[in-house]
């Protein structure tokens, strides 16, 4: 079996491409308001130039550029189809040619356009965010009914916090996927407007602007999917186009996620040292030490960040003796670094005094709610309360944003990321942004230029990660914001979030997490680790992902070398299959007393695995699974990775039958794997 694009698939989107992106279109895919009209008003009637480019073997560059005879505005499209994928991305620039500044530019959608249904039906699949909650990622299915528009948006400015901004709409047997690709405030709306049509929209949250002459700003990327036959199916083609377009490459080579040994900043490099060797004494599979946050400054982590001075009295000689002693072991290095959050008092906060290198918060009481529960009302009887307790106990108003959308500010702060990579020899630059950006940007914009202040932080955001892999190719970036709320179709080419979620309690609420965002992007880890030693098999596999997360077993529990290797290699065993497809075994549930199983496929090596995990209250010795997309006439050998014996059975009675799976104990997790008899 294969999930190769088939024809229908390819035809779809070549006709949609024809239909939005030639010189006479049927229907544009965008829309704006300029200077109170509508574009779909007046866009024909502008200067029009069009060209199509094949950019390589893969790809097709469309660009398409509407000119004001008037104002002089320019509309630039940049588009991108694929040979080996039904997918058409694109990116709107505007540009003032004039020599005046423009009429008000509000309300741009780069996405405008309606999407027709097959037999009047319409169920609309997303994911949640990464609130710091068990909800997190958690799968959410809306049917679409007559009339009816569903408004989704982030909340606070970071592109993943409340909704994850991957969509899947699915009417009977076909539907496409759309992604959005802006690491700020970004929109989506679905409306049902008729029966047999919706209507989508997506594009910054707040757009009401004017352009100085010879200015240009762009818009959120817009990446749409066309799919026939299983939801899942369209879930899985994005999965792949990700890995093949949107995927970080440390020299040139596609990213593997490492496996990862972390520990507190505020500990000692000679607990640090202490660590490595034992990683290194017991031949422990593990190639990426992390140091998280608290080695810097003069106090505790959180009232620090713009003081970046290394603690002499835990590092007195800085992070070389530990990064040098991981290079020389083969394994790298990754710190945590917060330079996006200047807090009050540090030697940072002086920037102020350089015009626009640091936002300031409004004063506003609403503002200061909305900036401190990223724009969503929580009830204090809500566990996520609890959360955001905390956090405003180590945030206030006095804290100030850097302002990575200052040309100045952006290479004063490259540079200083750029020399820290230098001088401790990091290899994993990871960036955390504790900080909502929104009403920061909303602060620092006049009445008529409103949504610049995102823009020029956006595109600067991007122009900082993009300096700094140029000039360290082989760097990789860890992007975290409190958690994984930066995830979305721009980032994660320049990044991954190794910490996805800042809630890990236990070893159910993983596995939701799992489940829930292994249906939009590949690549991405728990935060949690899981201890490395023997009878830990259940915590340990819940948190398996892309790349693991590790902590050493304590001196207390004796020597657990061996256990955590054979743990480590049985990890290292599967670990291709999480690149591969995605398919839940079972419903999503938070529930004790279930089952929760996924399937991930490589359909092209004719192999794959199963991943089952009995809860501790579950009173059910096995579950019957129905595997997907296998070769219906050939054998498969299974093997229970915990277990000598192995055994065959067909494709098709995998597919109809089911695959039973027997766990005596709770909670516990079994791993089945199997691959196509020769």
């Amino acid at each position: 079996m294969s999930l190769k694009p088939t024809s229908d698939e390819m035809t779809a989107v070549d006709t949609w491409i024809e239909s939005h992106f030639s010189p006479e279109p049927m229907q544009r895919a965008f829309s704006f308001v300029y200077d109170g009209h509508n574009s779909e008003d007046f866009i024909a009637s502008w200067e029009t130039t069009f060209s199509k480019e094949a950019l390589d073997e893969e790809c097709t560059a469309h660009a398409l550029t509407f000119t004001d005879p008037h104002t002089r505005l320019e509309v630039n499209v940049e588009a991108i189809s694929y040979h080996n994928f039904p997918v058409i991305e694109w990116v709107l620039n505007f540009k003032n040619g004039g020599e005046t500044d423009t009429p008000i530019l509000e309300q741009i959608l780069p996405l405008d356009t309606n999407y027709p249904l097959a037999e009047g039906s319409a169920v609309l699949h997303y994911s949640k965010g990464a609130l710091c909650c068990i909800d997190d990622f958690a799968p959410v299915e809306k049917p679409l009914e007559l009339e009816e528009q569903v408004n989704l948006q982030p909340g606070g400015g970071r592109s993943s916090s409340e909704i994850l901004p991957f969509f899947n709409i699915e009417s009977e047997s076909k539907g496409i996927v759309t992604g959005i690709g802006w690491t700020g405030e970004w929109k989506a709306s679905f409306y049902r407007e008729e029966e047999n049509a919706v209507r989508l929209g997506a594009g910054m949250a707040l757009t009401h602007l004017k352009l100085h002459p010879g200015e240009t700003i762009r818009t959120p990327r817009i990446l749409m999917l066309f799919w026939h036959g299983a939801r899942i199916r369209g879930n899985n083609m994005l999965r792949r186009f990700i890995l093949a377009h949107h995927r970080p490459r440390p020299n040139g080579e596609s990213l593997n996620l490492p496996v990862i040994l972390a520990d507190w900043g505020g500990k000692s490099a000679a607990e640090h040292l202490t660590n490595i060797q034992r990683v290194i004494d017991h031949e422990l599979p593990i190639n990426c030490y992390w140091i998280d946050a608290e080695w810097f400054g003069k106090g505790s982590w959180w009232s620090m960040p713009g003081n970046w001075e290394v603690k002499s009295d835990l590092y007195p000689q800085g992070f070389r003796p530990i990064s040098d002693t991981l290079h020389q072991s083969g394994r790298r290095f990754l710190l945590w670094f917060e330079p996006h959050r200047v807090c009050k008092d540090t030697p940072w906060s002086s920037l102020k005094k350089r015009p626009n290198w640091l936002l300031e918060l409004g004063n506003g009481e609403d503002n200061y709610k909305q900036w401190k529960t990223g724009g969503w009302p929580i009830p204090h009887d809500d566990p996520k309360w609890i959360i955001y307790e905390s956090r405003r106990s180590q945030m206030s108003p006095d804290e100030l944003m850097f302002n990575v959308g200052n040309p100045e500010a952006r290479a004063f702060l490259t540079d200083f990321i750029s020399d820290r990579i230098v001088e401790f020899g990091l290899d994993w630059y990871r960036e955390d942004a504790n900080i909502a950006p929104l009403e920061y940007w909303r602060h620092a914009d006049a009445p008529d230029r409103q949504g610049i202040t995102e823009i020029r932080y956006i595109e600067g955001l991007y122009a900082l990660w993009d300096e700094l892999i140029g000039r360290h190719p082989h760097l990789m970036i860890d992007n975290c914001a409190s958690g994984g709320r930066r995830i979305d179709l721009e980032s994660v080419g320049r990044s991954t979030a190794l910490h996805r979620t800042d809630w890990a309690h236990d070893s159910i609420h993983a596995q939701c997490h799992s489940f829930g965002l292994f249906q939009w992007v590949p690549l991405h880890l728990p935060g949690r680790g899981a201890v490395l030693k023997k009878g830990n098999e259940y915590e340990f596999r819940s948190v398996m992902a892309a790349g693991l997360t590790t902590q050493l077993w304590e001196e207390t529990d004796g020597d657990q070398g061996d256990d955590a290797r054979r743990l480590l290699e049985q990890y290292l065993d599967i670990h291709k299959f999480y690149y591969g497809d995605y398919y839940p075994l079972t419903p999503y549930s938070q529930d004790i007393d279930v089952w929760l199983a996924w399937q991930f496929n490589l359909p092209e090596d004719g192999e794959g695995m199963v991943q089952a995990f009995r809860r501790e209250e579950s009173v059910y010795e096995s579950a019957r699974l129905y595997l997907h997309e296998l070769a219906p006439g050939a054998r498969y050998l299974l093997r229970d990775v915990d277990a000598d014996a192995s055994s065959e059975m067909g494709g098709r009675e995998l597919m109809e039958d089911g695959l039973v799976v027997q766990i005596s104990e709770k909670p516990y997790a079994a791993i089945i794997t199997y691959k196509q008899v020769e």
